[in-house]
C-alpha cells in the first residue's frame, strides 16, 4: 500500500501519477519536492513530512564498547511501544520480528535504541534522557550502520528538514546528506 515516485520532473511526475490514479495512493513517497507539493494537493494526502535522505558510504565503523547492544524481541515490545510513539505498534512489531531494532544498554541500563523502518530506512532512534549528551545516539546508529554494511548493504536514512540534531549527527558521523527534499504524504 506504498509507492514511491522516483522523479526530477514534476510534469512527468504528475503524468505517472495521473495514469495510475485508481491506485488508492495512502502513502507516497516523492523523491522530487515540488512534485510531492504538487501530489499533496492534488491526491487530498492529510499530512506530509520532508526530508533529506542521507547514506554512508564509509569504512566501517568501529562500535563504542560502553555501549552493549542486541536485538530486540517480542518480549521486548510493551517497553518499545510505551516508549516511541512515531510509529503503531503493528509498525513496531513488524520491526522486531524482522529482527530490525537494536536496544543499547549502558552499565546494564537501557540507553535507547534505533531500527529500520518498513521500507528499509534507518531511523526510529530514541535515547533515554538521562543518557542524552554523552554520545550514546552515535555509538547506537554506528551498530546499525556496521551490522548493515556487514549485511552486504548500504546504510541509508531520512531526516526530516527541520530535525537539526539528527541532521548534525549524520554528519558526525560521516553520512552523505542529500541537496534535493523527498516527500512522504499519508492519508
Amino acid at each position: 500500500e506504498a509507492y514511491f515516485l522516483a522523479c526530477c520532473d514534476p510534469d512527468r511526475g504528475m503524468a505517472v501519477l495521473d495514469r495510475h490514479r485508481d491506485r488508492d495512493y495512502r502513502l507516497l513517497m516523492t523523491s522530487d519536492h515540488q512534485t510531492g507539493l504538487l501530489a499533496f494537493e492534488k491526491y487530498g494526502f492529510a499530512d506530509r513530512l520532508e526530508c533529506y535522505q542521507t547514506a554512508y558510504y564509509g569504512a566501517l565503523p568501529v562500535c563504542d564498547d560502553r555501549l552493549t547492544v542486541r536485538k530486540a524481541d517480542e518480549k521486548d515490545l510493551p517497553f518499545l511501544t510505551g516508549t516511541y510513539h512515531l510509529i503503531s505498534p503493528e509498525e513496531m512489531e513488524k520491526v522486531v520480528r524482522r529482527g530490525c531494532m537494536y536496544l543499547g544498554y549502558a552499565d546494564g541500563e537501557p540507553a535507547g535504541f534505533i531500527g529500520e523502518h518498513l521500507e528499509g530506512s534507518m531511523g526510529l532512534l530514541y535515547i533515554f534522557p538521562r543518557f542524552r549528551r554523552k554520545g550514546y545516539a552515535s555509538a547506537l546508529e554506528k551498530h546499525y550502520i556496521r551490522d548493515t554494511m556487514i549485511q552486504g548493504m548500504t546504510p541509508f536514512g531520512q531526516v526530516e528538514t527541520d530535525n537539526t540534531a539528527s541532521l548534525l549527527l549524520q554528519e558526525k558521523l560521516g553520512m552523505t546528506v542529500s541537496d534535493n527534499v523527498i516527500c512522504w504524504m499519508w492519508k
